[in-house]
């Protein structure tokens, strides 16, 4: 039988159907949990790293590793939060094999344990240099690189049709000016949508003008596009996918494409104009074996939605607390 630990993914991990004897729920302290559990006889612990107070901090998960089993132990990572190369290697290194950020992967982990030549691709920058992971506290946030002469370019990109990535562009581009004091453009290549909104920096370009119009632009600090065109991905710092995932929706894209959702696996997968629950979300991830990066609901693109400022945390686009505070105007997130 097994034991469960869980925080936030509670319904996600407890979808996958298998034996429990215990199980856990809320935020623990390492010491207190492994006091809890250590003198429990069972097959596999299953444990939401969320459950953990202070992950993703080293010394708490090194205090994991030498105090259970690591080859009982599952260890769930945050599958709408892609850890840093260095928190997986580091991982490998305290013996930490069985990690997995999905419900397949858990039910393969339930069956069979992995070893080391299942993870140790991990760990090819431990042979290169020494890391000192004394109390590291890894960032899970995302820091966006900058491309094109510094500047940070975000691709936002349709999967369904229609799925907003237009109307998207203009709220976070207003979020990004009135609320962060950000310089910001929006470049849409190939067609005419822009000229509705009627906003000043959102231009329309053919794809032949994309390099002059990015050289260009060495007074703005993001530039958002519309992409249209696979070839176009080339020129961004990070993209996001946008899925609409009605019914409707998802049925049109897969009558086209029965291996398009297959094809978003390890990218940034936004759920747009969506009106799932928590649940719902849960269950949309399982069955397309995807991790959702982010929801967003449908959004009046009238005022400035809250919303959107926890993607934009997210995505390491904001500043700091402080321009938290509205100055008359902007956007919003719901995770």
């Amino acid at each position: 039988m097994n034991i469960i630990v869980t925080n936030k993914y509670r319904d996600l991990i407890n979808n996958t159907n298998f034996d429990v004897m215990k199980e856990m729920n809320g935020v623990f302290e390492v010491d207190d949990l492994i006091r809890q559990i250590q003198s429990l006889f069972y097959k596999k612990i299953i444990i939401d790293a969320t459950a953990l107070n202070n992950f993703p901090r080293s010394d708490i998960l090194r205090k994991l590793a030498s105090s259970l089993d690591t080859e009982k132990l599952i260890l769930f990572l945050p599958p709408d939060n892609p850890p840093p190369s260095k928190f997986l290697e580091f991982l490998v290194e305290i013996k930490i094999y069985n990690f997995t950020d999905n419900i397949n992967g858990l039910r393969e982990l339930l069956n069979s344990n992995n070893t080391y030549e299942d993870v140790s691709q991990y760990n090819s920058n431990l042979k290169k240099e020494t890391i000192d992971y004394s109390d590291m506290n890894f960032n899970f946030d995302s820091e966006m690189p900058k491309v094109n002469n510094g500047k940070i370019v975000l691709g936002l990109k349709n999967v369904t049709n229609q799925a907003g990535s237009t109307s998207l562009i203009y709220m976070l581009k207003k979020n990004l000016e009135e609320k962060h004091n950000k310089k910001v453009i929006a470049l849409e290549i190939d067609k005419n949508d822009f000229n509705y909104f009627q906003a000043h920096d959102m231009h329309s370009i053919h794809a032949n003008q994309i390099d002059n119009f990015l050289n260009n632009m060495l007074d703005k600090d993001i530039i958002l596009i519309d992409l249209t065109d696979n070839d176009l991905e080339k020129y961004c710092s990070d993209i996001l996918y946008l899925v609409e995932p009605s019914m409707y929706k998802i049925n049109e894209l897969l009558f086209q494409n029965r291996t398009a959702l297959g094809n978003l696996k390890g990218k940034k997968v936004i759920l747009n104009k969506s009106l799932l629950s928590p649940n719902d979300i849960n269950i949309f991830s399982r069955e397309a074996e995807l991790s959702i990066y982010f929801n967003i609901p449908p959004l009046n693109d009238r005022i400035l939605n809250p919303v959107l400022d926890n993607l934009l945390s997210k995505l390491g686009l904001r500043i700091d607390e402080n321009d938290m505070k509205p100055k008359k105007g902007l956007l919003d997130f719901f995770n």
